[in-house]
């Protein structure tokens, strides 16, 4: 082993169990020259990804994603390895121009040395975009502000709010840099959370270094990436090779027991009023355009209904843009052809025209299908202008149903307000000075500074200041309020003799100006902002301030405050990622409070859905965001003693009606203030794990999905053959009594016993499939035998399926063994063969049996890639479920039958529920 850092680095701590596991099998990992670890917020990836370069004993470059997170590994080396001998001068550095033995940097002075670029580096984790509703408004540049202060610059401006970074790679060979330093390990901290340009020019560094070591490291892979994003990324970072889970950090006391809770509001009486009046007129809209006699010409036009045969290839591409063709044409009488209503897999009456409908329509005829119509440009603008005028256009989307205006008033609900107000006084009072609260927040609204103090405004809006000036007016007594945001920092006056003191500490010098007579100021401090951060973090620390509302982009990634245990996301963000990061800020362990639990809320304004619109709420608003969110987040079960992800998992009854809203949120409020129940809760599911965990993804289906029509067979068939072994027996005794030692009785003899075992083998296969877990299983394997020949799995040696019927109304598979990535991939063919017929490029089909209708499934894309892939799925699918084979449907032949297999269309068939779950077990 390279011994390059001896006696400069050492670690000082105590590995866990987690982390000696990974380090045990290093060596290993490097076999390829890269280890792949992934590993949830608080697991000590980085300490982790330390020790490993240490161990390979040469120069580093280590990338981050900020200026803050860069930091940050400089001050673990120091802080958790260097030794006492070791100048850190000497061995670290933050510049590309002035490596040394280990050098930390952002990708974004990656991407501008590798442009010999001059200019200004901000702060920027340098994310992808995200489906953020906040994104899409400018609100003052505020939040632009927050994100470039966080920490860590070394050049900073004079007003002391933003620090900035001046680099000049003009005359700077970075590979010739590389080599006179001696590089040759490349750590990669959240490599595939990068912008475009960024991830080409890491790509590009890469390949021009083929002899360097790579370490890779991240809390969350792309698993929902496509194929082709997923091969990039693991060929840049290498297989995972080792995961650390959140349970497993509970376990182990990296991570604290916490839950999540759910906190309703109904819409205001004008909100309400609002989101009536546009359903209203959306309603309007829709018998406006399906007046419109422009539009009906227009729509007359399109080729597909005079040339019916030669779009159908194209109209099986959209089945739901067809299907609103058809729905449309229906219902103003214009004909259509036949061969279009076999093409859709429906022989009755097409459903009625309706909101959904129109959009659908609508979306095809002004943007995504303009060419297959007849239509003037004056045509196309009048609709477009006559929706605009509507608020039924949207970010070029037409909107008349899942409008985009009514989610934003829900998002920004002001009922949110005083379900912050009920949250804080309920955690306060279950806590009182031991709680720590962070209200994380999208905006700061600065301009509404000169509001605090006054009794002649209304506070509506979401955001740091508002927040902070409608808490305080309700006058919680013993709450000690506070903000830090990039540019707006409010602590309690009480604080002033303190102050001096701890500036001093970071180097900093400020004042505290009075709010009035509100208790509070503006702290207005000059210095780093990293420092300012600290000194209000110290504060919060301490107790001076028990509930601190912040902005996300300050707060909500890289921000080190362990004392934090209650945590409200008063934000839009529903993506994993970003929703990941905030919730890891409540649920650290703190060394001052080795009790500590998390409580963590999200807030949700729903309202009633329209009719006709299904959810698990009958409701809409930002109850889906929260489900996103939540298809990642493992956390203990309130149903049993199960660690699982999923928004059910809260066990949150359905809701309906504004009562339901309060006796919900008088559920959770129950929930949250017994810690001890939520600390035994969680000791009692992990009792049940013993050694190392996986994580499980689940497939259900309904039990009835899987015995329709098969299961009887099944039963008909093992009577029958029942019968004939009685019959053969019967007849056997017979002729052996006739014919006794007769020369054709051993003929006769044989022959039946040709058919007896012949039949007892059929039986056999009848009775493997005589259940809906049994035919679950037989799938299941024939799948993963399938995925193995086809090279699709990363440690497919490893793995193996589970199947288990739940109560007997559903039949879940998951994959045991193997990556999260091989779960992903099993889980992702599993719903597609379970799934509705929609345009597969190959189907799997049984001929009929008994004069009963044929089985058929659609192949997964991951095998109708290519013939070769399709025959090895047909190959291990015969072997498992009988004679099955697959077919081609983009041949005439192939088209024709897909026709007739479509009869689960999107018309007139409900897809199968299928749900995944991730669930932690032991093995």
């Amino acid at each position: 082993m390279n011994t390059g850092y001896e006696g400069i680095l050492q670690f000082r701590g105590k590995w866990r169990d987690y982390q000696e596991r990974v380090l045990l099998h290093a060596q290993q990992y490097l076999k390829d020259g890269k280890i792949h670890i992934v590993a949830a917020p608080g697991s000590g990836k980085t300490t982790l990804g330390i020790e490993l370069i240490r161990r390979l004993g040469a120069p580093c470059l280590i990338f981050s994603p900020s200026i803050t997170i860069r930091q940050q590994w400089l001050m673990r080396i120091q802080e958790g390895f260097l030794t006492e001998e070791a100048d850190p001068q000497e061995i670290l550095s933050n510049n590309l121009k002035q490596m040394k033995q280990m050098t930390a940097t952002t990708y974004q002075a990656l991407y501008s040395a590798m442009k010999r670029e001059q200019g200004t580096l901000e702060e920027d984790s340098g994310e992808a975009a995200e489906e953020d509703a906040a994104a899409s408004e400018a609100v003052d540049g505020v939040d632009a502000a927050d994100s470039k202060v966080a920490a860590g610059g070394v050049t900073e401006e004079a007003d002391g709010e933003k620090e900035t970074e001046q680099v000049d790679y003009r005359d700077f060979d970075i590979f010739k840099a590389v080599k006179e330093a001696g590089i040759t390990t490349i750590c990669l901290d959240e490599a595939h959370h990068l912008r475009s340009e960024w991830w080409k020019a890491l790509e590009t560094f890469l390949d021009k270094l083929p002899d360097v070591k790579i370490i890779a490291l991240t809390a969350t892979p792309p698993y929902d990436s496509t194929p082709a994003q997923w091969k990039r990324y693991i060929d840049m970072c290498g297989p995972i090779d080792e995961e650390i889970f959140t349970p497993e950090l509970v376990r182990e006391g990296s991570l604290c027991p916490h839950q999540d809770y759910v906190y309703f509001n109904w819409p205001t009486r004008e909100e309400e009023a609002y989101v009536r009046e546009h359903q209203k007129r959306m309603q309007m809209q829709v018998q406006k355009m399906m007046a419109d006699e422009t539009l009906r010409r227009i729509v007359s036009s399109h080729q597909g209904l005079m040339h019916p045969e030669e779009y159908s290839e194209r109209f099986l591409d959209k089945p739901e843009y067809f299907t609103a063709l058809l729905v449309y044409c229906q219902a103003k009488g214009i004909p259509f052809s036949g061969y279009l209503r076999k093409l859709i897999g429906t022989k009755g009456k097409l459903p009625g025209m309706d909101a959904h409908w129109m959009e659908v329509l609508l979306q095809g005829v002004l943007y995504e299908d303009r060419e297959s119509y007849t239509m003037m440009e004056a045509e196309r603008e009048s609709l477009l202008q006559e929706l605009k005028e509507a608020g039924a256009i949207y970010r070029n989307k037409v909107a008349l149903r899942d409008n985009e205006a009514i989610k934003k008033v829900l998002m920004k609900s002001q009922g949110k307000m005083e379900s912050i107000h009920t949250i804080v006084q309920a955690e306060y009072e279950a806590l009182e000075n031991d709680l720590r609260l962070l209200v994380l927040c999208d905006y700061i609204k600065k301009d509404k500074l000169p509001e605090i103090g006054s009794k002649d405004t209304l506070v509506t809006e979401l955001g740091a200041v508002p927040i902070f000036e409608y808490l305080r007016r309700q006058n919680m007594a013993g709450i000690r309020l506070g903000v830090l945001s990039g540019t707006v920092i409010i602590v309690p006056m009480e604080v002033e003799a303190k102050l001096p003191e701890l500036l001093a500490q970071y180097g900093c010098s400020g004042t505290l100006n009075p709010l009035g007579d509100t208790g509070y100021g503006q702290l207005m401090i000059k210095g780093k902002s990293t420092h300012t951060v600290a000194v209000v973090t110290e504060l919060f620390r301490q107790g001076e301030i028990h509930t601190l509302i912040g902005t996300k982009s300050l707060l909500g990634e890289g921000w080190d405050a362990p004392c934090i245990n209650s945590l409200i996301l008063a934000t839009y963000v529903g993506s994993f990622m970003l929703s990941n990061q905030m919730r890891g800020r409540a649920i650290r362990t703190d060394r001052e409070q080795p009790d500590k639990t998390g409580n963590i809320w999200h807030l949700a304004c729903i309202f009633p859905k329209e009719r006709g619109q299904q959810s698990n709420t009958d409701a809409e608003g930002d109850y889906e965001m929260l489900e996103r969110r939540f298809e990642s987040f493992l956390g203990v079960s309130c149903r049993e003693d199960v660690i699982e992800s999923g928004i059910g998992r809260l066990d949150i009854p359905k809701i309906t009606s504004k009562y339901e809203v309060d006796k919900a949120n008088r559920m959770m409020l129950e929930r949250a203030k017994d810690r001890n129940a939520l600390r035994q809760r969680w000791n009692q599911s992990l009792q049940e794990v013993r050694n190392q965990m996986e994580i499980e993804q689940i497939d259900e289906i309904a039990a009835k999905e899987i015995e329709t029509g098969y299961i009887f067979i099944n039963a008909v068939c093992i009577e029958i053959i029942q019968v004939i072994l009685a019959i053969l027996l019967m007849s056997g005794r017979m002729m052996a009594q006739k014919l006794g030692n007769h020369p054709a009785f051993l003929l006769l003899g044989i022959a039946l016993l040709a058919a007896f075992a012949g039949i007892v083998y059929q039986g056999i296969r009848l009775f493997k499939f005589s259940t809906p877990a049994r035919r679950m299983k037989q799938l299941s394997e024939a799948m993963l035998d399938a995925l193995r020949e086809c090279g699709e799995l990363e440690d497919g040696a490893h793995c193996r399926t589970e199947v288990e019927s739940f109560n007997g109304f559903v039949v879940g598979t998951w994959l045991k063994g193997g990556t999260t990535r091989d779960k992903t991939t099993y889980s992702a063919c599993m719903e597609e063969l379970w799934g509705v017929i929609d345009n597969p490029r190959y189907l799997l089909i049984r001929e009929k049996i008994f004069g009963t209708s044929r089985e058929c499934y659609s192949v997964p894309e991951i095998f109708g890639r290519q013939k070769e892939r399709a025959l090895i799925f047909e190959k291990h699918m015969k072997r498992a479920l009988g004679p099955y084979h697959v077919v081609y449907t983009r041949t005439p032949e192939g088209r024709k039958l897909l026709l007739k297999e479509r009869t689960r269309s999107f018309v007139n068939q409900n897809q199968s529920l299928l749900q995944g779950k991730k669930i932690a077990k032991g093995y």
